[in-house]
Parts: structure tokens; sequence; C-alpha cells
């Protein structure tokens, strides 16, 4: 039984993350609900509860808190949470097994990823 407060989307979508004002890191997006998402960061420089901003695909910057990190995968809350609209957005944009109730988005073909500062 799955407890968590809202859907969960399987996406792929191109991301990237900053702490504060420093470099940025490019990370592949692949969970996503109003209140955060999960992605994979490869250079491995955030730690739980560091502060965040992160663009989805070309969304963004939006704030978060990492909340866990497992291996290479970190789990964020955002500050806010998304507008249904947004994530509709993203889920346009990088959609591939959306949670029941929503609108099917067909196959990422030939994505192009946005570039995001």
């Amino acid at each position: 039984m799955d407890l968590r407060r809202e859907k969960r989307y399987s996406i792929a979508v191109l991301g990237r993350y900053r702490k504060g004002t420093g470099m940025g890191f490019n990370v592949a997006i692949k969970d996503l609900s109003e209140y955060g998402c999960q992605f994979s960061d490869l250079v491995g420089r955030v730690q739980k509860g560091n502060a965040i901003t992160i663009r989805i695909g070309s969304i963004g910057p939006l704030a978060a808190q990492v909340k866990w990190i497992d291996k290479r995968n970190v789990g964020i809350e955002f500050e806010q949470p998304l507008y249904p609209s947004v994530l509709d957005h993203i889920i346009a944009e990088g959609g591939r097994n959306e949670a029941r109730g929503r609108k099917p988005v067909p196959e990422m073909e030939n994505h192009v990823p946005t570039r995001t500062s």
C-alpha cells in the first residue's frame, strides 16, 4: 500500500540543480509529483537538508530541499507545490508512465533538451 500524499509520475526529463550561487549540475529527473521529484546525481554534491534550486526541463528555477539520498538517487521537496498546469506541462515534456487518472502522454521521441541556466 502506497501511503504517499500525492500521485507520482514516471518521467524522463533533463534538469539542472545548483546550491546557492554555485555551479549547476545536470541531472536526469525520473520521478515527479506536485510536491517534489527524484533525480539521479552522478556528481553526488548534495547532502540531506541542502537547499537547492532546480530546473526541470524548461521550468524553473524552483526552490527545493534535499529530503533523502540513496546511493546516486536524490529525493527533493519543492518549497512550493507545482501548479497543476505546470505539472501537466512537465509530464507532457517527458512523461512515459503516468499515474492513473491523468491523460496519457505519448512516449518521448527525438527529444532535444532545452538548455537551462
